[in-house]
């Protein structure tokens, strides 16, 4: 950002909030401005992926709030700005809310986050001869804007409108096999979203509701081309003694969708014990879609058993998608503590989709070296789901009960799959198409225990299903948590732990679906005075799964394992006495999983109110991060901010 368009900006937040107050005297607020330095050692692009908080001018927080105007202004009685971490932090964000009793409510918003990705190890068919980065990286500017605006917010019927941009665009790298090879594509993404959406809200008595129905258009395109010196591939062999080489490759992919959307909701309490709840959702999404591609160099196809100097294709394709989901729920008050729940949910999902792929095979000569001449093939594809799920359920919630709470609901969901797919399948068991039906069966148990400080919950969900429809599908399901924590009085002392086990699997052949994830935490904070504070905290994590896989390039099947066993230790203290604060606290976390890594962070932050309601704050942030099988992605670095406070 260029500096001094970005201090204009800064310095015109309280300017035009004090000339919107109207020679109000007092405009109270909160300001925390300052710089912050960055000493990298290591990979970068490791860095910016996991934190990416740059050097520079930072609005750490500024706050203006007043709703004292003193008669000067008429177009509002409430006004308030609130900004954070703008400037060089990689998620900032501007909120200003205004609103005149009675009259109107006006809220906008601005976020901004920056995403980068850069994994030397993923993806990276190079990684072994000691070349970094990854091939598959990207630099992403996300620029979001949000306004939305209530009339009459204390009228019986309340008007609103909204609007939202949502911008992501940048560059990145990515890999593309063509001819028996893979080429290194330079890239650059550009995606427009945008909303409008207007309704009204309305209470009449004891009913209340919403009516929100929005025009939603999306955009991106997507343009590829061969990066700079990678015309050879990641391949230096040959194809039956000739060289597989490319001189130029292009592609470019543009998509439109479109989607209109209604959302409702209403609530009413029709008699001092029954609450009826009722929401319908709907939406229709539109998608055209758009490719052509050209190539130039050496290949080779054995699908055509021929080399060829080029390539030209085009591509369009279409979709959509129309959802609409609507349910019912009545709260029935049984007993001063005891609850009555029953619900229905539907939910009516229709995919269609059709491709047309033209290609075009120039100068292709047989492997002999003979018959040269152009080849096309044209492929045109139309798949397509209906799925419609039905979902009853009913339970007892007790509350306050002595020290006791409880809730138990039962749930079963009815899904009716219809798959209609043009090109060969493998995610629908028995055959490529037809009508599936699932039923599945949901037990959900959860209670609590308090009594002096002294807490016991435990909760238990099981589901069963009676069939899969698709891979992802399972047959069983439970998950199972155990929590429990003590408090003194006066939070003098305080410590819970919690463990968490879900299991769900699919025997069913050809699948073989297993998975387990296990979390177990605890943690503890001590206060021997008010101005002090001790805390603690250790957890574990380990998560396995396993599914067959049916390898593409010989259709042989074989296991995916996935593995991860980590731990984390934290520790912190923090004191606060007077004008002077400060909150330290040192953290490890240690993977021995799929991949191997570990990162240690250590954080310092100290004020000082060294007048009234002036002073500085200084910070020290240093993360350390080692892949324990190679060196290329670690990284130290250590970030230092110094900040003036002031507030008014």
């Amino acid at each position: 950002m260029n500096m001094k368009r970005f201090v204009a900006n800064w310095l015109s937040l309280p300017i035009l909030a004090i000339a919107f107050a109207a020679n109000a005297q007092v405009v109270p607020f909160d300001l925390e401005i300052g710089y912050r330095w960055l000493d990298l050692k290591g990979d970068t692009g490791m860095y910016r992926t996991q934190i990416n908080e740059r050097d520079g001018l930072l609005i750490h927080n500024f706050t203006l709030a007043t709703s004292d105007f003193e008669g000067h202004n008429s177009l509002t009685d409430r006004f308030r700005i609130d900004v954070s971490d703008l400037g060089s932090g990689p998620a900032q964000s501007v909120r200003m809310e205004a609103s005149r009793t009675g009259a109107y409510k006006l809220r906008l918003g601005y976020r901004s986050t920056d995403a980068f990705s850069a994994l030397p190890a993923f993806a990276n068919p190079l990684f072994d001869q000691g070349i970094v980065p990854g091939q598959h990286t990207e630099d992403r500017r996300r620029r979001m804007f949000d306004v939305d605006l209530e009339l009459l917010p204390d009228r019986a019927i309340a008007p609103f409108i909204g609007f939202t941009s949502n911008d992501n665009r940048g560059p990145g790298q990515t890999t593309y096999h063509l001819g028996q090879d893979e080429f290194l594509l330079s890239q650059d993404l550009h995606e427009r979203d945008r909303e409008i959406r207007a309704g009204a809200s309305f209470h009449f008595a004891s009913i209340n509701g919403q009516l929100t129905q929005g025009w939603r258009s999306f955009r991106g395109t997507e343009s590829l081309s061969l990066a700079s010196g990678a015309g050879n591939g990641n391949d230096p062999g040959t194809v039956l003694g000739q060289p597989v080489t490319a001189t130029a490759i292009t592609r470019t992919d543009q998509t439109h969708v479109s989607t209109p959307f209604t959302n409702f909701f209403i609530t009413g309490q029709m008699t001092e014990r029954v609450r009826l709840i009722g929401d319908y959702v709907r939406f229709s999404a539109d998608s055209n879609g758009s490719e052509s591609e050209a190539a130039a160099g050496s290949f080779a196809s054995f699908a055509i058993s021929r080399f060829y100097t080029g390539l030209t294709e085009s591509a369009t394709s279409s979709a959509k998608n129309k959802t609409s989901r609507g349910g019912a729920r009545a709260e029935v008050n049984l007993t001063p503590h005891i609850d009555f729940l029953a619900g229905y949910q539907r939910e009516e999902r229709t995919l269609a989709g059709s491709a047309l792929i033209n290609d075009v095979f120039l100068q292709s000569i047989l492997f002999s070296g003979f018959d040269r001449k152009d080849i096309a093939t044209v492929l045109q594809a139309t798949n397509g789901i209906d799925r419609t799920d039905e979902v009853l359920s009913a339970g007892i919630s007790a509350h306050a009960v002595g020290p006791f709470s409880f809730r138990g609901e039962v749930r079963e969901s009815q899904q009716d799959v219809t798959v209609s797919p043009d090109l060969s399948e493998i995610v629908v068991p028995g055959s490529q198409s037809g009508t599936f039906d699932r039923r599945i069966h949901t037990v959900d148990l959860n209670g609590a225990y308090t009594h002096s400080g002294f807490m016991l919950g435990a909760a238990v969900k099981h589901d069963s299903a009676d069939a899969a429809i698709f891979r992802t599908d399972y047959r069983g399901r439970s998950r199972y948590r155990v929590r429990a924590g003590w408090m003194t009085p006066k939070k003098l002392f305080r410590a819970g732990v919690t463990a968490e086990r879900t299991n769900q699997s699919n025997d069913d052949p050809g699948i073989g679906y297993d998975s387990k994830l296990r979390q177990y935490s605890g943690e503890i904070e001590v206060s021997p005075i008010e101005a002090l504070h001790f805390r603690g905290s250790v957890s574990q994590f380990r998560a396995d799964s396993n599914i067959s896989i049916r390898f593409p390039q010989n259709f042989t099947i074989g296991q995916s394992v996935q593995a991860e066993d980590g731990n984390a230790r934290e520790g912190g203290v923090s004191y606060l006495k007077g004008p002077f604060s400060i909150d330290a606290s040192l953290s490890r976390f240690h993977n021995r999983g799929t991949l191997p890594f570990n990162i240690d962070r250590h954080k310092v932050r100290a004020t000082w109110d060294f007048k009234n309601k002036t002073g500085l704050a200084a910070e020290l942030d240093r993360d350390k991060y080692d892949e324990t099988s190679g060196f290329f992605s670690d990284f130290n670095a250590t970030r230092y901010g110094l900040y003036f406070r002031w507030r008014p």
